[in-house]
């Protein structure tokens, strides 16, 4: 079951963030590198609703967060104008991965731009997460270019996937 986030669900995600940040390192993907990221976003994104669980057994399995675009992109890359969603922070436990539960976590958010009639999602990852950049075009997420930070480590790829409408 997919549910919001809840307060006392923080303990759960920041362990599952922990694994995926040494999964990260031994893979030399900076992305999650810096020392308190993303857990500093973590009650934030709690917060606005923005948080989504994967659950079993009221045991947290993966992690999304979908926010309504903030046009965070327009400064960095060519990118859609439509009214979008951006997936950002997608984790799952290491003993619950090759189960399918991000692929779960990804039709989830766009069933939920369907309902909210958004028309794109939006999202990245670093060049060197080979596994989620080939899950990004499994899902016929279109690569649009690249990018880097100012202030934070990597080269990021940037993907959109247009959302059609609920038939």
């Amino acid at each position: 079951m997919i549910e919001k986030a809840q307060k006392n669900d923080i303990k759960e995600i920041l362990a599952i963030i922990g694994e995926s940040k040494l999964e990260m390192d031994e893979n030399n993907n900076p992305q999650w590198s810096e020392e308190n990221y993303p857990e500093c976003k973590i009650p934030n994104d709690i917060e606005k609703g923005n948080l989504f669980v994967y659950k079993e057994k009221d045991k947290i399995k993966g992690l999304i967060v979908i926010e309504k675009d903030t046009r965070e992109y327009d400064d960095l890359i060519e990118n859609s104008k439509e009214e979008a969603f951006i997936l950002h922070r997608l984790a799952i436990k290491k003993s619950c991965q090759n189960q399918g539960l991000a692929t779960c976590l990804f039709q989830f958010a766009e069933q939920k731009a369907k309902k909210e009639k958004i028309k794109v999602l939006k999202a990245d990852t670093e060049k060197r997460n080979l596994k989620m950049n080939h899950f990004f075009k499994k899902l016929n997420y279109k690569e649009k270019g690249t990018f880097t930070y100012e202030d934070y480590p990597g080269t990021y790829i940037y993907y959109e996937k247009e959302i059609g409408e609920e038939k």
